[in-house]
């Protein structure tokens, strides 16, 4: 009885010896169906439609980086803030870094001065525009081509100084106002 034991025992590390065995010739199996991989001009593919044209690539381990995942973003939606009105202010969260509040006072201000001299921009271009009749050049006068091109292009130049005011006065609106700054 004792031997049948033993002998049941030995068998059966045979048989997780062979089980293994096999696991690891069918690895072997892949990687090795894996290795072989060619490159065809700028393309990498282990099927090549014509072998004479491929060069085989050497057998190399492969290495897979998982990537990061982004981080949850916060997209605050602006407040309802109708032309003309004030935002009110809002304190810093607590514990918030000053030298961050500083750089947001910074951005805030800049991005206040480009809107201002926008606004310069556009005022200036409507007066040369005149209402489409801007006054014409002496250069203008014997070419009136020239003319209906620098309308046409003070035409575009007011649509896109009106682009950029309304993309600026976006980004103000979606930065914060820190307590003691007012808005332009």
């Amino acid at each position: 009885m004792v031997k049948c034991r033993l002998l049941q025992h030995r068998l059966s590390s045979c048989a997780w010896a062979a089980l293994l065995l096999g696991a690891g010739m069918s690895w072997l199996q892949t990687a090795s169906a894996q290795e072989v991989v060619y490159r065809c001009g700028n393309e990498y593919t282990n099927a090549p439609r014509d072998i004479q044209l491929c060069e085989r690539m050497a057998a190399q381990a492969v290495t897979v980086i998982t990537g990061t995942r982004p981080a949850p973003s916060r997209v605050i939606a602006p407040a309802a803030n109708p032309v003309g009105e004030a935002r009110s202010t809002v304190e810093p969260p607590r514990g918030q870094n000053p030298q961050q509040v500083e750089r947001d006072l910074q951005a805030r201000t800049i991005v206040s001065h480009e809107l201002d001299k926008a606004r310069q921009q556009l005022t200036l271009l409507v007066q040369e525009y005149n209402d489409g009749e801007p006054v014409k050049w002496a250069s203008e006068s014997r070419h009136h081509q020239r003319y209906l091109d620098r309308v046409a292009s003070l035409k575009s130049a007011i649509e896109r100084t009106q682009r950029d005011i309304d993309s600026l006065q976006r980004e103000l609106d979606r930065r914060p106002v820190v307590a003691g700054t007012r808005t332009p």
